[in-house]
């Protein structure tokens, strides 16, 4: 292998060699041609001259001009002879010293044995790769570039289009604008006329709670005294029992067991009774929110009261619905039957038109207008009522029962709904009162004269207070009717109709005060 280098190195020595010999050469051959071609020029221009001069002496002077003339193109002819001549001599020198440079160059280079031709062809192929990776990515920036500008030009075209309609969305959006800000001034004051009318509703709420403390005071202690009253008839009972068992032990075993089995009987019914009265009482309580028996009563009643005023307010709202309907489409003939006139009475005569007649018009309009949107505010407030009472009274709901959504067309139907399930709680309730006064009438029998005395007291004085609560139930319908008469003939919204029932509620109170005011009073003139 080390031959072989070597070999190698000297044949590549030999080759540089015989370039820088042959190189030499061909300098030594041109600097000997340029030298022999200026000696050439040399000797026949001064031949030539001599033969010009001894032709002048020659010839005669009349063919001196036209000699003159000939010797001018012959001057010429040279001079441009010169000149290519002196070109190629420039071109040769030019040529000569490109191949010194060579030369210079081959006597400088030091011969590198790595660098080898395959070497070098590895050395182009990666700059070719690069070459041709620029390339690719060259020309696809030149066809990216071509799309933005082909788009460009396609939008270019469509732009005063999209322009326009942009400005006739704006203009659009600035006329909602306006109406959303207009709204917004609406809802804001409304707003504030809710928060006024919420803060009288939540001093009449705060009232309405001292004084429900007040009564659940009074009831607690009412409850601490019927408690009292229930230990004592429980010690009277067990002597009544003890009394019994020893009489039914001296008149006989037999006598004794059917007694006990009969008292067990009485009482196993009278605790199957008890736990059904329990549960429709849990979902008496369930559905109202309310623990209290009297309380539940009361709310009972007053929903009651105020679910027949909402029957009845709904039947006379969909009767003025009805009405402003019928209305509504006679404004609508009677405008569209007014305009269609002042047209072709404008289109004949040639005079002002009835200003008078056209401000007619607009006042029955907006007032058909307004009594539309009073319309639409008193349905949507009947039915967010509807669903109120609909959603309290869900845990009523049957096995069977299917509730429709609400609409215009199934209001009706669920307010049926909403009455049935009110009197099965008026049923429930009524039942509980029975059972609660045959329980007293049983147990008024083993009661001491005095506990009776109080039993008795106590039913004329819950009498009495029923009789009030009736009265005053009476005297509320009546002041809601004397209310409904001073109220306008436009339909009642949803806040007239809490002031309305707030009213009742606090009628109702005052009543009750003064009828427990009326209670020790009795009591006192009984003792």
């Amino acid at each position: 292998a080390a031959l072989g280098r070597m070999s190698m190195r000297r044949a590549t020595r030999g080759g540089h060699e015989e370039e820088l010999e042959e190189l030499q050469r061909r300098f030594n051959a041109l600097s000997e041609q340029k030298r022999t071609a200026d000696g050439t020029l040399l000797t026949k221009d001064i031949g030539r001259v001599d033969d010009i001069r001894e032709e002048r002496t020659a010839r005669s002077a009349p063919n001196i001009a036209a000699e003159i003339k000939r010797l001018d193109d012959q001057i010429i002819d040279l001079r441009r002879k010169h000149d290519r001549l002196h070109d190629s001599n420039h071109r040769k020198r030019e040529e000569l010293n490109t191949l010194a440079d060579k030369l210079k160059d081959l006597h400088n280079i030091k011969f590198k044995p790595e660098e080898t031709p395959e070497q070098r062809l590895h050395a182009s192929e990666a700059r070719l790769g690069e070459c041709a990776a620029r390339y690719d990515e060259e020309h696809r920036l030149k066809m990216t570039y071509e799309t933005i500008i082909k788009r460009l030009k396609s939008e270019q075209l469509g732009f005063p289009a999209e322009v326009k309609a942009l400005e006739a969305t704006v203009a659009q959006k600035e006329a909602d604008y306006e109406q959303l800000l207009m709204m917004s001034h609406d809802a804001n004051q409304s707003k504030e006329h809710a928060k006024g009318e919420l803060s009288k509703f939540e001093a009449l709420v705060s009232e309405e709670r001292k004084v429900r403390e007040r009564e659940l005071q009074e009831r607690r202690l009412d409850l601490q005294r019927k408690q009292q009253l229930a230990t004592e008839l429980e010690k009277q009972e067990r002597e009544r029992r003890s009394s019994q068992q020893e009489q039914a032990s001296r008149a006989g075993e037999d006598s004794a067991k059917l007694q006990v089995a009969q008292t067990e009987k009485l009482i196993q019914e009278e605790q199957r009774k008890i736990g059904a009265y329990e549960a429709a009482f849990q979902q008496i309580k369930e559905a109202t929110g309310v623990a209290d028996v009297n309380e539940v009563i009361q709310r009972f009643l007053s929903q009651e009261e105020t679910h027949q005023n909402l029957l009845s307010l709904s039947r006379e709202s969909q009767t003025k619905i009805e009405e402003l309907r019928t209305a509504l489409e006679l404004e609508r003939q009677a405008t569209c039957e007014a305009q269609y006139a002042l047209a072709q009475s404008e289109g004949r005569e040639d005079g002002p038109p009835d200003r008078a007649s056209n401000a007619a018009a607009r006042q029955a309009l907006d007032r058909s207008r307004t009594r539309w949107k009073k319309l639409f505010s008193t349905m949507v407030n009947c039915k967010s009522a509807v669903q109120h009472m609909l959603d309290v009274l869900e845990p009523l709901r049957g096995e069977d029962e299917v509730i429709t959504p609400l609409t215009d067309e199934t209001l009706v139907q669920h307010l049926q709904l909403i009455e049935r399930k009110l009197q099965r709680i008026a049923a429930a309730f009524f039942d509980e009162e029975e059972r609660h006064a045959e329980l007293m009438l049983s147990s008024k029998d083993a009661m001491p004269k005095a506990a009776k005395m109080r039993e008795q007291q106590a039913a004329a004085a819950s009498a009495n207070s029923l009789g009030n609560l009736e009265k005053s139930g009476r005297d509320d319908d009546s002041d809601d009717d004397e209310f409904a008469d001073d109220v306008e003939e436009d339909l009642l919204d949803r806040e007239a109709l809490k002031r309305q029932a707030r009213n009742i509620v606090d009628k109702g109170a005052k009543k009750k005060k003064g009828a427990r005011k009326r209670r020790p009073k009795d009591d006192k003139d009984g003792a």
